[in-house]
């Protein structure tokens, strides 16, 4: 069965590489990343999110990241681009996403506005459904809409779909996880105006399009006070490319969280004058909070809930330098006390019934 499937997505692959160019605009394929502290900086892995747990935006990645959420989630975030060519200037990035959970599927969504003098201005949107099948295996799919304008018009439509599996502990690691996810299966954006990666040829759609995603997630110290892992993810856009995302990580009581993203774009370093490399930093507080004198929040079980006020720079190519801040919200608390279940009454009670 599995050879049967990998002679399929190898097919496929070739017949997709053989009947379309591979030729994006400069930095297209960090579109949906770029307001995103955790997708810019590897805490949202295509195989996990770690301790610091998922948020809307992790359907970017994999729309099955979000099959564990037990709380309703709230994120907001802002990045500002700043380059050194004059021409070129500023650029801005907004996001918005909610996480809800229900019995039989998690609904995440998230929308974003970018704005930026290299791909104009684009406004995204992308929901998802995602289940836990097992305990270990979670699947997830997505649908994604769009509008492009400042260089000609255009509309992007599409959909695509992943999935998570969590060995738990794994020889010497004690947590270990793999997942890959088919991205951008539609019409994505291809205005005439922009010029591709190769100024000589005209570019092609983006983000690009059958974005096939794999990696690893895993931890390889933790105790109560600090935690070391790291993530590794390969994405292959239109199977004619390979991006390279190595990222270290580090926890502190679970409450510090830091990144040290490595991205390698080979396409970009072999046409775009070597603007391939970008790396950058990471930093996540989570903390929790108190709402008093609040009838709707003590209704839903809210007034105490947790937030996660992240930061990150990245510098996304030699001349482009993203400098982003998001706030996470999830409301109410973790449970982490399981469900008691009694087959047998206590003595107590025995007695009591006795007498």
């Amino acid at each position: 069965m599995m050879k049967k499937f990998g002679i399929a997505i190898a097919a496929f692959a070739l017949i997709l590489s053989s009947a379309s160019a591979y030729n994006p605009p400069e930095l297209s394929e960090n579109l949906w990343n770029l307001s995103s502290t955790r997708n810019l900086t590897g805490q949202n892995s295509v195989a996990g999110v770690g301790s610091l747990g998922a948020s809307p935006d992790s359907i970017v990645v994999n729309p099955a990241l979000t099959a564990q959420a037990q709380r309703v989630s709230l994120n907001v975030g802002y990045a500002g681009l700043v380059t050194y060519d004059p021409e070129d200037d500023f650029g801005s990035a907004f996001q918005a996403g909610i996480l809800l959970p229900f019995k039989m599927f998690n609904f995440a969504g998230v929308t974003s506005l970018v704005s930026t003098p290299w791909l104009k201005n684009t406004w995204n949107m992308k929901a998802g459904l995602s289940k836990e099948i097992t305990s270990k295996l979670s699947v997830g799919a997505n649908a994604d809409f769009g509008f492009a304008w400042g260089a000609g018009g255009d509309v992007a439509i599409g959909v695509g779909g992943g999935f998570v599996y969590d060995f738990g502990r794994l020889a010497f690691m004690p947590d270990f996880s793999v997942g890959a996810s088919l991205l951008n299966v539609g019409k994505y954006y291809n205005p005439e105006d922009l010029p591709g990666t190769r100024y000589a040829d005209d570019s092609t759609m983006w983000p690009s399009l059958a974005t096939l995603k794999a990696g690893a997630d895993a931890t390889f110290f933790k105790n109560d006070n600090i935690c070391v892992g790291a993530s590794l993810d390969l994405t292959v856009p239109s199977f004619q490319n390979a991006i390279i995302d190595i990222t270290p990580k580090f926890a502190v009581k679970e409450m510090l969280y830091f990144t040290v993203p490595i991205s390698i774009n080979c396409y970009e370093m072999a046409e775009a004058h070597n603007k391939g490399f970008s790396a950058g930093i990471g930093a996540f507080f989570k903390f929790d909070f108190n709402v008093r004198n609040n009838q709707y929040l003590e209704k839903n079980g809210w007034s105490e809930s947790e937030m996660i006020a992240s930061a990150a720079y990245k510098n996304l190519n030699s001349s482009v330098h993203a400098v982003v801040a998001n706030v996470d919200v999830n409301l109410g608390m973790k449970d982490k006390t399981p469900p008691v279940i009694k087959v047998w009454p206590d003595d107590e009670e025995d007695d009591g019934d006795e007498e």
